[in-house]
């Protein structure tokens, strides 16, 4: 592996340095029959547009291109066929892009002049940032549907993981999954770097974002083979604002939230851009407690628990980011790209436990069990290092370098304390537990795109390393000391290594767009424990190597102007997240306890997707997923009083979804848009000891988003919801539930600033319960976590000069900060 990062970068030095000797851009050789082009680029004043960016293509595909001078004026040749159709095309940030058609009508060399081309400017002033009167909260961009969240009144004073709940088809449940139309298995981008909401930890690092921060969440239902294969259901990519000003800008919101407690939310984002440098930094926290409710109703065997849990959640939430990038010459730029998310605080949970038996339903005896989190501190820096080189030609060098460092530590003091029906103490125990872990990641990525045949060829490889150390110590606390519990207390490490590569190759022929491409991933891991374990299996360490191939295919039709047809293929995976393999038993109270299994193994699906695009505004999908080696967290029973959650690997589920998407108009002053999606889930699953199950549900979600216009310059916003009772998980099956969003918003000064009011969730609509079953096991749950808020925000925005934006980029950390629980 080193022999081949060594050939990698060899490669690189040796293309970069034949691109600096040519100099691309000012010496390209131009064919004797060529035509040349030559324009200007302007303003709505005729005033130059400097650098503006200018693409010859040909059936959509890019087949040369230059970079206007600083007087905006512009000159590229190309060899033209004769009497086939083409299209120049002029963009430059700020401004709305230019696209003329035109076409060679001799063989002869004559020079095309198109003179001042005016571009029209994105924005009302020029002082003013990300107002666009055209976009609507929910746009589709192809055929994926993008959540404009800056544009929605509701989605203000939010965190990002409460802002995905509010995107199309998504669905984030109690455990803080994520599904997309009904399918789990989903990965999340932040700007490109990956997020996957396997677990509460990675949840919490979104909760420390502010949605005033974010610009708009992208759904992609069907990847190519360019993004890294994890994510079964598709990708959710989380993209952050962005300044389009040369100069210096600045953004600030605050705002207060009241439901149980009252909270408060600030973000505060600065940029400044001078010539070809440009700094850009972010903060945002969330500082008040939050109120989670929740409980489950049990019967096992011949008895009964019912239990009460009241969640306080006291800690701090805090995130940071700071960039920069430096423009070499046109062709060239390097990055730095600092972030860092920090969460601290105590938590205290107290849950009432009724137990008895289950034939005369009356209660023997009560455990009242209270964790006590005095201590908890989770911190994540990443660091990213970015070249980009990208000439006139349509080649593009991009190399990332990554550093990742994510700690936790956890101290909990627990009392476990049975009393009979009288209230006589039965039994007193007090547990304390001390966990800490620290994971490392380190990757390089190399992607490399050129124009090959007419079409675009893009090709890629990756590597990445990543180490984890788990300690974990369970003591008993008794009069006389605190003792270490050997059967509970363990260290464990965990090592792995992935290297992939890729190849795509896009080709438009008159109406159609193919596009193919095959990704090749190999890994190689090692677990292992201090002190062998039954719990481990007895197993000291685990080895695995495997290597995967993930194909996609798509063939994208434009039969006309409004009637577009697609069918994609796609082969994805889903690894386990670290901590998922680490064996440890977490004790919740001496009745249910979490563990891990080290001998989880990866799931895969195959999915196919048939989309049809009407003008823009209606989109429809039908679509369906094999996913096999079915993994997922069960709840399952330990004795005749005790259940585990552990995740497992279960068997196969199916997934067939049709989702639909339609925009509406009504009236000048009403915009509507609507989202549903019908699916059914079929598992087919074995949970050991001749307990075998075929669960599934039909489902319907639906989403009803309006926007009104009112006098005084006020804009209202209603969001209605709808989930059907649905299949979740291995085999629960959660009962339908809904909810109402109020918010009305004004803007002022000029648009830089705006007052935002919201009531989320009017009747605690969201409200969740469900219900599973396996063998003499019989858990009915129910949860309620404090969605009914009022909130208030102001948000002031200031900015001054021309527009000119900081660029976005992805990391090479994606797939592997995601896996972290």
């Amino acid at each position: 592996m080193n022999k081949f990062i060594v050939l990698v970068i060899l490669m690189l030095n040796a293309i970069l340095t034949r691109a600096q000797d040519r100099k691309i851009a000012d010496t390209t050789l131009v064919s004797t029959d060529a035509v040349r082009l030559s324009g200007f680029a302007v303003d709505l004043d005729g005033k130059t547009i400097p650098f503006a960016t200018i693409s010859l293509l040909q059936d959509s595909v890019q087949v040369g291109g230059t970079i206007a001078n600083e007087h905006g004026s512009f000159t590229l040749a190309y060899d033209l066929l004769a009497n086939q159709p083409y299209t120049l095309r002029l963009s430059s940030l700020g401004y709305e892009g230019v696209s003329i058609g035109f076409s060679r009508v001799a063989l002869k060399s004559d020079p095309i002049d198109f003179g001042k081309v005016k571009l029209k400017p994105t924005t009302k002033q020029l002082k003013e940032v990300n107002v666009n009167n055209g976009q609507q909260v929910i746009e589709m961009d192809g055929g994926n549907i993008v959540f404009n969240v800056s544009k929605s009144i509701n989605a203000q004073g939010l965190n990002a993981l409460e802002l995905l709940g509010r995107a199309p088809g998504v669905v984030v449940g109690n455990d803080n999954s994520v599904s997309l139309n009904g399918k789990p298995g989903t990965t999340i981008l932040i700007d490109g770097k990956q997020t996957y909401l396997s677990s509460r930890e990675t949840a919490e690092i979104l909760r420390s974002m502010s949605s005033s921060n974010i610009k708009s969440i992208e759904i992609i239902s069907s990847p190519s083979a360019k993004y890294d294969a994890a994510g079964t259901a598709g990708i959710i990519n989380v993209k952050t604002l962005k300044s389009l000003i040369q100069g210096f800008s600045a953004g600030f919101t605050t705002g207060l939230s009241y439901g149980v407690y009252l909270r408060n939310n600030q973000d505060l984002s600065l940029t400044y851009r001078k010539n070809r440098f440009n700094i850009y930094g972010n903060y945002s926290h969330f500082l008040g407690n939050f109120s989670y409710l929740y409980g489950a109703d049990r019967i096992q065997g011949d008895k009964f628990f019912n239990s009460f849990t009241d969640d306080i959640d006291k800690r701090k939430k805090m995130g940071s980011r700071l960039g920069a990038d430096f423009s070499i010459d046109k062709n060239q730029t390097i990055g730095l790209l600092l972030n860092g998310n920090f969460i601290f605080g105590g938590g205290i949970t107290d849950t009432n436990t009724e137990i008895g038996d289950a034939q005369n339903m009356q209660i023997d005896q009560r455990l009242i069990a209270i964790n006590d989190y005095y201590y908890q501190q989770t911190q994540r820096y990443n660091v990213n290092l970015n070249y980009k080189y990208e000439d006139t030609l349509g080649r593009i060098i991009n190399i990332d370098a990554d550093y990742g460092d994510f700690t936790k530590g956890a101290k909990n003091l627990q009392s476990n304390k049975y009393l009979a029906v009288n209230n006589v103490v039965l039994s007193d125990n007090l547990y304390r537990s001390l966990n800490g872990i620290d994971i490392g990641l380190k990757a390089i990525k190399l992607d490399y795109t050129t124009n090959l045949w007419k079409g675009k060829l893009e090709t890629g490889t990756k590597y990445s390393s990543v180490s984890t150390k788990n300690d974990s110590r369970f003591l008993t606390v008794e009069t006389d000391g605190e003792f270490l519990d050997p059967s509970r207390s363990n260290q464990f490490t965990y090592v792995e290594k992935i290297a992939s590569a890729y190849v795509n190759y896009t080709k438009s022929m008159q109406k159609w767009q193919l596009y193919g491409g095959l990704r090749v991933e190999h890994s190689s891991s090692l677990g292992a424990l201090a002190v062998i374990s039954e719990i481990s299996g007895n197993a000291k360490s685990i080895t695995r190597n495997y290597t995967n191939l993930f194909p996609f295919f798509s063939a994208n039709l434009k039969l006309t102007a409004a009637h577009h047809f697609s069918l994609t293929y796609s082969r994805r995976i889903d690894r386990p997240a670290y901590q998922n393999l680490n064996p440890f038993i977490y004790l919740l109270d001496e009745l249910s306890y979490w563990q891990g299994n080290p001998f989880l193994q990866p799931q895969l699906s195959n999915r196919g997707l048939l989309q049809y695009l009407y003008k823009s505004s209606t989109i429809l999908g039908l679509s369906y997923t094999y996913t096999d080696n079915f993994s997922v967290e069960v709840t399952d029973t330990v004795d005749q009083a005790s259940i585990v959650m552990v995740p497992r690997n279960l068997g196969v589920q199916q997934h067939m979804a049709l989702s639909l998407t339609q925009m509406l108009r009504p009236a000048k002053w009403w915009n509507v848009t609507f989202n549903s999606t019908l699916f059914r889930l079929f598992n087919d699953i074995d949970f050991g000891g001749d307990r075998k199950l075929d669960p599934k549900q039909n489902a319907l979600r639906m989403n009803l988003q309006q926007t009104f216009k009112l006098p005084y310059q006020l804009t209202a916003e209603v969001i209605g919801t709808y989930n059907s009772k649905r299949l979740t998980g291995a085999n629960q099956f959660s009962r339908a539930n809904s909810s109402v969003d109020l918010g009305l918003q004004r803007n002022f000064m000029a648009g830089k600033a705006s007052l935002r009011l919201v009531f989320s969730d009017v009747y605690k609509g969201s409200k969740a319960k469900s219900v599973q079953s396996i063998g003499k096991l019989y858990i009915q749950n129910y949860s309620y976590f404090e969605t009914r808020q009022l909130r208030f925000n102001f948000s002031y925005r200031f900015a001054s000069g021309n527009a000119k934006g900081p660029r976005s980029r992805s990391s090479a950390l994606e797939n592997e900060n995601g896996r972290i629980k």
